[in-house]
């Protein structure tokens, strides 16, 4: 990440102030001129912009697409921001698992890095301090978000209810499946449980089987996921690791963290 080692002028300042006001932080190179050309001639326009970049006061998402850095000492790689340049670099994705919980605060610690669902890629990608995952899914399962509005842009952000089936289908690691056990118990106020099992239904008998136990073990009506899953021959594991057999649910596993 570059340091910034200079504060803006009293011009540049308001020059970037009427940037954020007219397209928000996410912006073009384009957008940058259209203003800067304003106060400085073109030529002159350009060398400003190279020279506030270089300083560290607009980040670089892609070619030609910037984040802006409005002060000096502010906390800027936030969620939110990185939210923002997820959506700048893949338009046609959504926010879910632990970014998504964070957002509707079933989360407390802060986090250096989003979880961004799409249907094209799966990749990392390191900006500034943080970091953006992008994670490929069927396009039979990308569904279950809505749009918000944040600084003027339009993100996806998955339902809660989403996130936590996002969670169970991407992965059968132990930390991820007692993760979600852990929220369904903890938030049980805020949880749509008839859309939780709505989502799990459009999956595979598996996940149904292992959210079906999570409601059992909660005391929360299971029987639309037993309706579908019940008579189904074949076993499933919670995890690679479960070896106690729950009949019901023809499902084995661990009672670490569900007795």
């Amino acid at each position: 990440m570059k340091t910034k080692n200079t504060i803006l002028s009293e011009q540049d300042s308001q020059i970037i102030g009427e940037i954020m006001f007219k397209f928000g932080r996410i912006v073009s190179s384009k957008d940058l001129l259209s203003v800067f050309e304003k106060k400085y001639s073109k030529a002159s326009a350009h060398n400003r912009i190279q020279k506030l970049y270089k300083l560290g006061w607009f980040l670089r998402i892609k070619k030609g697409m910037y984040l802006i850095v409005d002060t000096i000492n502010s906390r800027f790689m936030n969620d939110k921001s990185l939210f923002l340049v997820a959506k700048a670099m893949k338009e046609k994705s959504y926010i879910s698992l632990h970014s998504a919980l964070n957002y509707y605060q079933m989360f407390d610690q802060y986090s250096t890095s989003v979880a961004v669902i799409n249907c094209d890629i799966s990749k990392r990608y390191n900006f500034a301090d943080s970091t953006i995952r992008f994670i490929k899914i069927s396009k039979k399962y990308y569904f279950g978000f809505s749009e918000i509005r944040y600084e003027g842009k339009i993100l996806n952000m998955a339902s809660k209810e989403k996130a936590l089936i996002d969670y169970l289908h991407l992965s059968s690691s132990f930390s991820s499946v007692s993760l979600v056990y852990e929220k369904m118990k903890n938030h049980k106020n805020i949880i749509d449980f008839d859309l939780l099992q709505s989502i799990a239904s459009k999956f595979g008998v598996s996940l149904q089987r292992k959210l079906g136990f999570f409601l059992d073990q909660l005391e929360i009506d299971s029987s639309f996921l037993f309706e579908k899953v019940g008579k189904e021959k074949g076993l499933s594991r919670l995890t690679k690791e479960s070896k106690i057999f729950n009949a019901k649910w023809r499902l084995y596993y661990d009672d670490r963290d569900f007795k």
